[in-house]
């Protein structure tokens, strides 16, 4: 399965395995009906380590994202996000998508025999420390990313604008005014807690960049890592090629 459902309609997005609340009916949350247009995505991280306590939690504090991406990398879609309106983050989410990456984000919730087998020491991360998504995490994140934003439509219109960028750098922390709405893409931690910025620096540089995956997640950890709050991006911006070909030259083979 390979498509979001967008607006009523099935949108295809060839590099992700989708399981949708259509497929599964144990998916679906229910929120509100959406009447803004969507504008913003906001990428998350649950600190937690399943997708089933991830659930229950989500609906034990009624809160809900419109995509959950396991630890395999298959996205859960959970709502349509041009029709419903989750909480998620506010003060955004009137017009905004909410993605969230299962990940226990801080070492001391990981366990043997988890799939996350990597971490990373940052000035940014909450005490110093950060688990690292899984690559096909990461991969799922960016490819979401490129298909929300590649999916125009008269009420879904999300900009490839990198709301954490000032200057060459990308932000792992807060973002002056970032509470504020504004079409693009946004880590949670820019207005809100401390998740979303790494696989955001990751997607910058798939779908940016161009770098292959192995190369992206590698060029990500030496970025966010030391006693850093911006991921310098300076060599990078010098070089870019066409937006609409930043994608899909180095991209795997679906």
């Amino acid at each position: 399965m390979s498509k979001l459902l967008l607006d009523g309609e099935s949108t295809a997005a060839a590099r992700l395995r989708v399981r949708s609340f259509v497929d599964d009916p144990t998916l679906n949350f229910v929120g509100t009906k959406r009447k803004a247009r969507v504008t913003e995505i906001i990428v998350h991280e649950t600190v937690t380590r399943d997708v089933k306590t991830t659930l229950r939690v989500l609906r034990r504090r009624r809160l809900g994202v419109h995509f959950l991406i396991a630890p395999d990398g298959e996205v859960l879609q959970l709502a349509d996000p041009v029709t419903t309106r989750l909480e998620h983050a506010a003060p955004h989410n009137v017009r905004s998508v909410g993605i969230e990456i299962v990940n226990p984000v801080e070492p001391r919730f990981l366990r043997k025999g988890l799939p996350w087998t990597r971490t990373l020491r940052g000035a940014w991360a909450p005490q110093g420390h950060y688990v690292l998504p899984t690559i096909a995490q990461a991969e799922a994140c960016a490819g979401l990313l490129d298909a929300l934003t590649r999916a125009h439509t008269a009420r879904l219109a999300v900009s490839r604008t990198w709301q954490g960028l000032r200057g060459t750098g990308l932000a792992m922390g807060r973002v002056t005014g970032s509470e504020r709405p504004a079409s693009g893409i946004y880590a949670h931690c820019y207005f809100r807690h401390h998740d979303g910025a790494w696989p955001v620096l990751y997607a910058w540089l798939r779908l940016e960049a161009s770098l292959a995956p192995e190369e992206a997640f590698e060029r990500a950890v030496e970025l966010a890592s030391g006693d850093v709050r911006h991921a310098e991006l300076s060599s990078f911006l010098s070089d870019l090629g066409p937006k609409e070909e930043r994608w899909t030259s180095k991209s795997p083979q679906s």
